[in-house]
């Protein structure tokens, strides 16, 4: 089955690579660190809301609210993982444990197939 990306989610995907634009590093296991880096959804963040060049600390608040999907949909681990969690979970499982970049998320989420 394909999964067709709801105007949400690519919503999402694009707020990740805005995001990533201003912080040109990836930061894992923490959603900023210093004035470089953000993980995937401190980037959706960032394109969200004005923060300070150094956010480190700053964490995302009820980022469910602009993008129902984090909680509203279930993914299955694309790299073979037995997990089938929450779309926001399994972004940051992607960037933490995967280390997969914030553009290839962004490229997952829109393009994910079942």
């Amino acid at each position: 089955m394909v999964h067709h990306a709801s105007i949400e989610e690519r919503e999402l995907a694009q707020a990740i690579l805005a995001g990533s634009r201003r912080r040109p590093q990836q930061a894992f296991g923490e959603y900023f660190i210093g004035r470089q880096s953000s993980c995937a959804l401190g980037a959706a963040y960032e394109a969200l809301f004005k923060l300070p060049d150094e956010a480190g600390g700053v964490r995302p608040q009820r980022l469910d609210r602009f993008f129902d999907c984090l909680e509203g949909s279930v993914r299955q681990c694309p790299e073979g993982c037995k997990k089938r969690i929450p779309l926001g979970a399994m972004i940051c499982h992607l960037n933490d444990t995967h280390h997969w970049t914030r553009e290839r998320i962004a490229d997952w989420i829109v393009s994910e197939r079942d």
